[in-house]
């Protein structure tokens, strides 16, 4: 049976919710969730902070849709971005059937992620709680059943404890099943044919921004925005003008880099990434530009769909 053939409003086990998955950054969250999706709708680089607004994952198929919430990390930060990531995380969280908490078992829990796990287990939140240890594959083994007993301890009132490994796909499929049983049932709420809700402009601003911040070094990517101001099909063709935004004059030479080459860099390798997933050519054109405090404009951030509604 295809995802598209799914006879759910016949079916009286069919389960259909949303999930969010919350934690600390970079601990795995996109990452986890293209694996589940089997396609890349979140962007995912090795620096914290990557994920900035919510971003939904759909797996559907015979007996399930599941709709994963991927949410920014928890963080503190004195800037209106940092503020707006985390109230748009912590509101997935009240809107979200399900509450997958994840943390990176490969290193030590620390303070920040035992008072997060602690404020979801506080009782104000009453939805199913699911925890998710991230990143087996480079946990000590021998530190792994301490860690899950941990976990039981701080939070007794979850319904599981999954170890997993994203990037390596193992014991999703588990994942997978223990989530479904607290989903509720319900016919499908998207098309069964529908991977995520973000349309190709906003895949687009995101695939760019990915590789601006695997292109740049230390804090530089955090002052960085991508803002679509064209895009048009023609044809078998699309065609896309996108303005980087940085937050300092200093920063504009370095992301073009010398002769433009860091800006051909993050070009080419963005629209390779955006002719596989949209199944055409694409033509990107790119430019930088400086805007100063942009991610502390209300207006500004709301514009690049980056603000909150409080």
């Amino acid at each position: 049976m295809s995802d598209s053939e799914i006879d759910s409003d016949n079916n009286s086990d069919f389960h259909c919710g949303t999930v969010a998955l919350l934690g600390r950054p970079n601990v795995g969250k996109s990452t986890l969730m293209n694996k589940i999706i089997g396609a890349k709708v979140a962007i995912v680089t090795p620096k914290p902070q990557t994920t900035r607004h919510r971003i939904l994952g759909i797996l559907s198929d015979d007996e399930r849709q599941i709709i994963f919430v991927d949410t920014p990390g928890i963080h503190q930060g004195s800037k209106q971005l940092n503020k707006n990531m985390v109230r748009i995380a912590y509101a997935a969280a009240e809107e979200a059937d399900v509450l997958a908490i994840m943390q990176d078992a490969s290193v030590p829990l620390d303070a920040q992620t035992r008072m997060l796990i602690e404020r979801f287990a506080d009782g104000r939140l009453t939805q199913p709680r699911i925890h998710i240890l991230n990143k087996v594959d480079k946990a000590n083994k021998d530190r792994l059943l301490p860690r899950l007993m941990e976990m039981q301890r701080l939070d007794p009132g979850a319904m599981a404890y999954v170890p997993v490994s994203a990037k390596k796909g193992s014991q999703i499929d588990g994942l997978i099943k223990e989530i479904t049983k607290y989903l509720p049932q319900q016919p499908p709420i998207h098309d069964p044919e529908w991977f995520t809700d973000q349309s190709q402009r906003q895949l687009a601003a995101e695939y760019v921004r990915e590789q601006v911040f695997l292109s740049m070094h230390q804090e530089i990517p955090f002052q960085t925005a991508v803002d679509i101001e064209r895009f048009e099909e023609h044809g078998d063709m699309v065609e896309i003008d996108a303005v980087i935004l940085v937050g300092s004059e200093r920063h504009k030479p370095m992301l073009i880099g010398k002769g433009g080459d860091r800006m051909k860099t993050v070009g080419t390798r963005a629209r390779q990434g955006l002719e596989e997933i949209l199944g055409c050519k694409v033509r990107l054109n790119l430019w930088a530009k400086v805007d100063e405090d942009w991610f502390n404009h209300p207006g500004k951030l709301i514009d690049l769909g980056l603000g909150t509604d409080n």
